[in-house]
């Protein structure tokens, strides 16, 4: 009988797949230079798919910190978020589209990765997520593929409807 954590982890897994196969097929069907948002920024389908990848990868840095008994923040308050994200889409956007989709699929192996692999007794436990805040590896995957789907997918959607 599996136990129970066993059950979430495969549903963070399927989780992940999902999420990323529903990424996949959106992103890919617009001209990645097609601009979605006009912040100061103005933000291409290509520049979401590189924050995405940003993100995750923050994600796969505090996951695997925690599952190694330490902790992992890149923004240690909510008042430098943008400090971070700013800089780190604009490096983005001078790369090549395939080195940005490159980041974006190995992040998600590394995620399915490490939530494979990360100690049972280690599951439920309180960890730091980059941006500081504190939960579990579970919520924070949860609330990952919910910032890609929701902010940023979602928002594709509407913004090209």
């Amino acid at each position: 009988m599996k136990s129970n954590v066993e059950e979430r982890r495969r549903l963070m897994l399927d989780l992940l797949d999902k999420t990323r196969g529903e990424t996949r097929a959106l992103l890919s069907s617009f001209d990645p230079d097609r601009v979605i948002h006009t912040d100061e920024r103005a933000w291409r389908v290509r520049d979401i798919l590189g924050h995405l990848g940003v993100w995750n990868w923050e994600a796969v840095r505090s996951l695997k910190a925690y599952a190694e008994g330490g902790e992992y923040y890149c923004i240690p308050t909510d008042a430098q978020y943008y400090e971070y994200n700013g800089p780190a889409a604009d490096e983005r956007k001078a790369w090549k589209l395939e080195q940005v989709w490159a980041e974006y699929e190995t992040a998600h192996e590394e995620l399915k990765r490490i939530v494979e692999s990360m100690p049972d007794e280690k599951w439920d436990g309180e960890m730091v997520y980059p941006w500081s805040e504190r939960g579990t590896a579970e919520h924070l995957i949860k609330v990952m593929m919910d910032h890609e789907k929701v902010d940023h997918c979602d928002l594709v959607v509407r913004a090209t409807a």
